[in-house]
Formats: C-alpha cells, structure tokens, sequence
C-alpha cells in the first residue's frame, strides 16, 4: 500500500467494516449540531445542505483500514490523521459543515492546521488542501498541497514552513488573531482529552469556556 514507506509515530487498530459511501450524508443528530448551534444564526440542522459527493477517497479508506486514526511522520512533516468518527465530528464541530460545506477535514499538521479533501472541482478527484482552524471558510487562507496522500506526505519540510516561502501569511486583525489562538485551545484539550492527559470533566469545561469566548467575538466583532 501507499502508506507502507512512512513512520507512523502513532498507530491505532485498523476498521474492519466497510466506509459506506453515504456515511457522511446521514443526517447528524440534533446532540451533534448542539456544538455549533450559536453560530447558526437561527437555522436548524436541516438548513444546511451536506454535498451528496462528500465521500472519502480510496486512499484514505486504505489508510483507515490499517490505522483507524494516527500519525504519520517524514522528516518535519506531521500529518496526525483523524478515525472516521473523528471525520465527522470535526466537520460538525468546526463550523465546516456552516462555512466550508466542500472541504472534509482528515488531519491536523500539529501546529493548528487542517487537512482537508477539497471536493469543489472532482474533474480530477478531490485535492488536498491546508486550512487554518482559525480561518475555516476563507478560500484566501487555504492552500493547495497536492492531489494524492502520497504527494503531500512524500516532502519532507515542515508544511507551514514551506507555505510561508510561498504564500506570505496576511496580517490579521486582531479578533482574528484572538479566533485562531481560540480554535488552537479547543484542538489542544481535545487532543489532551483523546491521549488522556486530562479527564472528560476538564475537557467539558473547558470547551464551554472557549465557545462561550468564540460567541462573544462574534457578537462584537
């Protein structure tokens, strides 16, 4: 397989079942919309249209067959990539699903940073994109890697030392600045939550103080 030549600094057991190919189109809970529900502005769940080609492609499946969710390392290059749950709460729980209905999160690259599939041209498949947490639905800050997994993770540099060389990052206001640094905590106490560093109790709180600080930004912002 594709992904035999790489170190993977974290290896989970592979899923057994078949990824069926309406998977992220089931329609999510009314617990799972609960997340983003205060930047909604009034909608409901049915409100937001999920693209009926939202569909993982077979390399990633490949990948999740052996690894259900891990890391992969080369040289400076982390791709800590997410379980096929994990898929689907990050595309709720981030605001794709709102802002970025075409883009599937699959990774992070450790420094706040997603990985995503970018659907809205499949003339020739979906390709690979980077897109800040922070910046989720602004087309000026995603950034194109590759077509394929094996493209983008066969370099070795860091990748956002390797954007900064080419697409000079923007000046950000200050909300922004302070969105971003907001978007970084929750990723970092759900990470800590997953690896065990804190408990659920913790993480809950947390979480609640961080959207509550999102919701005033945007309401003065």
């Amino acid at each position: 397989m594709w992904y035999s030549k790489y170190t993977f600094f974290n290896k989970e057991e592979g899923l057994k079942e078949e990824i069926q190919d309406n998977y992220f189109l089931q329609p999510y809970a009314e617990k799972e919309f609960n997340s983003i529900s205060n930047y909604t502005e009034g909608k409901i769940l049915t409100d937001f249209q999920i693209p009926p080609y939202l569909q993982l492609p077979e390399e990633y499946k490949q990948l999740l067959a052996y690894s259900n969710g891990g890391g992969i390392i080369n040289g400076e290059r982390e791709f800590g990539f997410f379980s096929l749950e994990a898929i689907r709460e990050m595309y709720v729980t981030y605001g794709f699903l709102i802002w970025a209905p075409d883009l599937l999160p699959i990774a992070l690259n450790g420094g706040g940073k997603f990985y995503v599939y970018d659907f809205r041209n499949l003339q020739n498949g979906p390709s690979i994109l980077l897109v800040p947490a922070g910046c989720i639905g602004d087309d000026e800050s995603c950034v194109y890697l590759g077509n394929t997994l094996d493209e983008v993770l066969s370099k070795t540099t860091n990748v956002e030392d390797e954007l900064d060389k080419i697409y000079p990052q923007k000046e950000l206001s200050a909300t922004e600045k302070e969105r971003m640094s907001l978007n970084e905590q929750l990723l970092s106490i759900r990470q800590k939550k997953e690896s065990g560093e804190i408990d659920l109790k913790t993480f809950l709180k947390a979480k609640q103080d961080i959207a509550f600080q999102l919701k005033k930004l945007d309401l003065y912002s």
